[in-house]
């Protein structure tokens, strides 16, 4: 973006931070980490779109196999290169210990398929659209890369392609699971829609008529609530999506 900034959300953000307590500004903070900033801005469906969309053909990207443990990454400063050997050892160290504490959480979660969980939860979500309708239940894929995307696309039989990336964290102890939701045109009728046209690439950032990130955060989690609280977590991330879906602009 043009500020160099990451987008967050216009109602958090206008409110002064006076207003916000601590455990509130944490969180979106955090989230604001695992998103990452936008290179591209966000994009809704307009009305137009919605009326011209025929079935919408969709797709899960899990590349993760279990649930990863992170820590917030220690900031050297301007400690040259001796500050970053420094805070890399001590993020090293970190993690281990980090790793160790999640142990029984992982534990946990030995039998658990959050691919599986957030697969029925979309299935289900998209299935309570009004106005756009999906050609089938959403793939799941293993292995997100642009060449994966494109054999997705090509095989596709619908007017629209929506890939939707989802990964899942555990980070000093706060659960975060963030989904980035794209949507391509395919039939000739919507390629008027693409923002900045590229017909050497249809996964061209450019050729894109939908893109929105959608975030879940919870604070503390432990060993006994962790299947719990991922699955709550695919629920919301499904249910904010199908809701931003239905409400074009």
């Amino acid at each position: 973006m043009a500020s160099g900034r990451c987008h967050l959300d216009n109602t958090l953000a206008r409110k002064p931070i006076p207003e916000m307590n601590l455990r509130n500004l944490f969180l979106l903070l955090s989230i604001a980490a695992l998103a990452g900033c936008a290179t591209t801005p966000p994009m809704s469906v307009t009305q137009q779109e919605q009326h011209e969309l025929g079935a919408v053909a969709g797709a899960l990207f899990i590349p993760q196999n279990s649930l990863l443990v992170t820590v917030t990454p220690t900031n050297a400063g301007a400690t040259g290169l001796l500050g970053a050997l420094l805070a890399a050892g001590i993020d090293a160290a970190r993690r281990a210990s980090a790793e160790s504490t999640a142990a029984p959480i992982l534990a946990q979660l030995h039998d658990y398929d959050f691919r599986a969980i957030m697969k029925q939860a979309s299935d289900s979500a998209v299935g309570t659209l009004q106005a756009i309708k999906f050609s089938g239940p959403l793939d799941v894929e293993t292995v997100n890369s642009s060449t994966q995307k494109r054999i997705v696309f090509d095989n596709a039989s619908a007017s629209a392609v929506l890939f939707v990336d989802v990964g899942y964290q555990l980070q000093s102890g706060n659960l975060y699971v963030s989904a980035n939701a794209v949507m391509y045109p395919k039939a000739n009728n919507l390629l008027q829609f693409r923002r900045k046209p590229s017909d050497s690439d249809p996964l061209d950032a450019g050729n894109a008529i939908y893109r929105k990130t959608f975030n879940y955060a919870k604070l503390n989690v432990g060993a006994d609530d962790i299947k719990g609280d991922l699955t709550e977590a695919a629920n919301n991330i499904a249910s904010q999506l199908a809701a931003d879906l239905n409400h074009p602009i």
